[in-house]
């Protein structure tokens, strides 16, 4: 096994197959259920054996919602969880790449309830010690979101352990709005958590 002193990378796939060296025992990711395009899977990142999206975009997806996987309870080791990250429409946001292609959320509130929706369904499918990893972004469009943090927050409550957190950053992926004068830093980085799965959902 290799060793990985950084926690900052400039290559997606870099970032993933460390983590995946350093967390799932070097094995690939079991299940994504938000595939998309499958933009993660290459340079040796390879496909999950389980992949759903809500809209499939390519004929070998399966179709389902994130929030509620038709899979058993404790039935997978690891899962990927890249969910949106913009919400609100202001100035130009509507037309950046990301909003065009994958979407846009309402506001926070919705940002709030699909990511603790999406958590606590990863805690159930996942055995005990099993692993989330959770791509997300901070987002600034007027004031600056902390969106991290409060990933963070949602994940532990529910009985996860934040095993690990990696920063990618990649300058050209940035999401900015030129037209206006700029207040804040521009965001150019994300962040990938490794949730492990310890305790119980509490309540349950």
């Amino acid at each position: 096994m290799g060793k990985h002193y950084m926690s900052l990378f400039t290559n997606e796939q870099a970032c993933i197959k460390a983590l995946l060296e350093l967390h799932n025992g070097g094995c690939d990711i079991d299940c994504d259920p938000m595939f998309f395009k499958g933009g993660f899977y290459k340079d040796g990142v390879n496909v999950p054996k389980i992949i759903f999206d809500i809209n499939p975009r390519v004929e070998f997806c399966k179709e389902a919602n994130a929030e509620n996987l038709p899979l058993a309870g404790a039935s997978i080791n690891s899962i990927m969880l890249d969910p949106l990250f913009i919400f609100g429409i202001h100035g130009k946001s509507a037309g950046y790449y990301t909003s065009r292609t994958m979407g846009i959320l309402k506001d926070f509130a919705e940002l709030e309830r699909h990511y603790k929706a999406i958590l606590a369904e990863a805690h159930r499918v996942l055995t005990h010690k099993g692993i989330c990893i959770f791509k997300c972004q901070d987002y600034t469009d007027s004031k600056t979101t902390l969106t991290h943090c409060r990933v963070y927050e949602w994940a532990t409550a529910i009985g996860f352990y934040a095993k690990d957190l990696a920063i990618l950053n990649i300058p050209q992926t940035k999401v900015y709005n030129g037209n206006l004068t700029q207040r804040h830093l521009r965001k150019t980085h994300t962040y990938f958590f490794v949730f492990q799965k310890r305790g119980r959902r509490h309540g349950k």
